[in-house]
């Protein structure tokens, strides 16, 4: 017997309009990236990339701090008020959160331009122009931020994929210009990022006025935003940990060539947040709202977490396939070839970081946020403590098991923890088959690039694929009536 169709207009196919929109902005940021590795592979030694990478991971903590989480806290209250049509929450939730974070931006700004001026004799022109840059980021990004926040609460996608898209093509088209014509090296990526910043923060703006309202800030919607934001700021940080601080262990321990080769390798794995990561960040979250409180609500997001790690895992076999053949078909320079040692590990683990997002709904539907940032901190610990055993010995291919094992662990315990607050009908039996035949393929694909025969090699992405659906057909994974259901499903969704 055939599954049961969803109609039109039920929890299912609301999530994949969705997330088919937010693929289109995964797919336009990939492309970005693609274009972008090219020049980074090309016309930037090992060496260059490795400031460029440790500048980025700098950046991405100070803005981590400056905004306190308060996006997370609107984001979380906004998407409530817009499914109440509580126009007054959404104007106090928006205007406290603009005017709030660009105040604290504006001190983080301020204190590392202070910074900067005491260290200043210590370090290079190029170097202290690179932190001027990333500094200034740091406030002139905060509107364009919270903008993307309130788009996503209020689950306006098309809107929120315009925004962001039109954010990342014009940051890649600087850079690229900057890099090729003028030659700007690490200084042409963070003049790019401000200046592509400083104009969509201003479209932010454009976009958030309906909402901003003086009269509309509110020290209790403050206080509501930063108990549920401020709190993660630590699970923030804990994720930077997670994610960057392997590259300032291969500073210290193997020097910023080998950064600058493992962070090349480190970008094409991280496609895999960038398209899947990047919408169940976007689609998740509002879609888990609207639904949690359904009768059946339990086992839909169970479903559908299912669908979720299907493509997850397609994808990350796909990615580490291509990865070589990308290298190859780009001629990157002789030093980057070692990268495609890492790109599997480092897709897996992002598969794994969507994964512990998606586990991490019941703390986030009981408003236990502290669980959330007591599972990430574990996980830093987990990570600090691998990187310093694997680092020294195994240089950037333990910095790649160290990540891999960190958001496998803090998966595993975001989901035995997370069962406590609420048990969500995840089809376990499933998610490990999905997962255990990933594996085994890849092993055939890593066989395939070591065997140094071009044609498998080159038609691996399509071999792998054609094998993993084999694997989910016969395992019971996925059906063909679960795939005869979706078509049909498609063609009146398209025909509507």
């Amino acid at each position: 017997m055939e599954p049961q169709i969803e109609p039109a207009d039920g929890p299912l196919w609301r999530v994949a309009r969705h997330l088919g929109v937010y693929g289109v902005g995964s797919a336009i940021s990939l492309v970005s990236s693609a274009v972008l590795l090219p020049i980074f592979a090309t016309q930037f030694s090992a060496k260059q990339f490795g400031v460029v990478a440790t500048g980025q991971i700098a950046s991405l903590a100070a803005i981590t701090i400056a905004r306190l989480g308060l996006n997370s806290g609107m984001f979380r209250f906004l998407a409530v008020y817009q499914t109440d049509g509580d126009a007054h929450g959404a104007d106090r939730a928006v205007t406290t959160a603009v005017i709030t974070t660009l105040f604290s931006s504006l001190i983080v700004t301020l204190a590392m331009f202070a910074a900067l001026a005491v260290i200043g004799s210590r370090i290079s022109a190029d170097l202290q122009l690179n932190g001027a840059l990333i500094a200034a980021n740091v406030v002139m990004s905060a509107p364009r931020e919270t903008a993307e926040f309130a788009l996503q609460a209020k689950q306006h996608s098309r809107s929120y994929v315009v925004f962001t898209s039109t954010t990342t093509i014009l940051t890649t088209i600087l850079t690229a210009v900057l890099a090729l014509l003028f030659h700007g090296g690490a200084v042409a990526v963070f003049i790019s990022a401000l200046v592509a910043n400083s104009l969509m923060s201003a479209v932010g703006l454009i976009i958030l006025r309906p909402h901003l309202k003086i009269s509309a800030w509110s020290r209790e919607e403050l206080r509501r935003e930063a108990r549920f934001g401020v709190v993660g700021v630590p699970a923030l940080l804990a994720d930077w940990v997670m994610q960057f601080s392997d590259r300032l262990f291969l500073t210290r321990f193997v020097g910023l060539a080998q950064v600058g080769v493992y962070s090349l390798g480190y970008r094409i794995g991280l496609i895999e947040a960038q398209i899947l990561g990047a919408a169940t960040s976007s689609a998740w979250s509002p879609f888990v709202l609207s639904e949690y409180r359904e009768p059946d609500g339990s086992r839909t997001i169970g479903r559908v977490a299912t669908y979720f790690a299907i493509a997850g895992m397609a994808l990350v076999l796909f990615i580490s396939a291509s990865g070589p053949l990308f290298l190859l078909v780009i001629h990157a320079r002789a030093e980057y070839q070692a990268a495609n040692s890492v790109i599997f590990l480092i897709a897996f683990a992002n598969f794994f970081a969507v994964m512990q997002h998606i586990f991490s709904t019941p703390p986030m539907i009981r408003l236990r946020p502290e669980w959330g940032t007591l599972f990430r901190m574990i996980g830093a610990g987990v990570n600090i403590a691998l990187n310093f055993a694997l680092i020294p010995t195994f240089g950037m291919l333990g910095a790649a098991w160290s990540t891999l094992a960190t958001f496998v662990i803090t998966a595993l315990i975001t989901e035995v923890v997370g069962r406590k607050f609420w048990r969500i009908a995840y089809e376990y039996r499933k998610l490990v088959l999905i997962v255990a035949g990933g594996v085994v393929i890849q092993l055939l694909i890593d066989l395939s690039q070591r065997s140094g025969t071009s044609v498998p090699m080159a038609l691996s992405p399509l071999w792998s694929l054609v094998l993993f659906s084999g694997w989910l057909l016969a395992t019971g994974s996925f059906s063909l009536g679960d795939a005869r259901a979706l078509a049909r499903r498609l063609r009146r969704t398209v025909a509507a």
